[in-house]
């Protein structure tokens, strides 16, 4: 429930001429009245047409560590709104669960040396130019496993991982 109302708190203030940092501390209020913390790390991005993760973000949780630039919502303005809530200390861990969700890094380039890869990487470029894509969309999956891994280790590709909490906690 206190990420369901923390969402609802931040999209009441997003609107024109409020900040990110207010939707910040709107997310903050109501996890403290819950008694929960918001995870660390967590960005929401501004959407555009053919990006996902546009340069202007809501952070969930500030840190001294991790801190965002103030800017001002505008008309027009599109947000993926991403609320997370922890019932431990809000520090997401990367999980020991392999990753299905990558995103092709635009500003990279790199010849491939195998075939399978190169295979991967071309149709990776004609179904998914530049929005996230699960590894299940390949129809030849061994092929698509053996090339992923190349284009990894040349940083084409950019895995979601998976985080997790302690033992016991909870995340919404």
């Amino acid at each position: 429930m206190a990420a369901y109302d923390a969402f609802t708190a931040a999209t009441r203030v997003v609107k024109i001429g409020s900040t990110n940092h207010q939707v910040t501390e709107a997310i903050g209020k109501v996890c403290e009245a819950y008694g929960v913390e918001p995870v660390q790390g967590v960005l929401s991005h501004k959407v555009k047409k053919h990006l996902a993760d546009g340069n202007e973000v809501i952070i969930n949780k500030e840190t001294p560590e991790q801190r965002v630039d103030d800017w001002e919502f505008a008309a027009g303005d599109v947000f993926g709104l991403d609320v997370y809530v922890s019932s431990g200390d809000g520090m997401g861990r990367e999980a020991e669960i392999r990753c299905t969700v990558y995103k092709r890094e635009m500003d990279m380039q790199y010849n491939l040396k195998s075939k399978s890869a190169r295979a991967f990487f071309s149709e990776t470029n004609k179904k998914f130019p530049t929005l996230p894509f699960s590894i299940r969309g390949f129809e030849d999956l061994t092929g698509a496993k053996v090339g992923l891994k190349e284009c990894l280790n040349h940083e084409l590709i950019m895995a979601y991982p998976v985080l997790t909490e302690k033992k016991g906690e909870m995340v919404a």
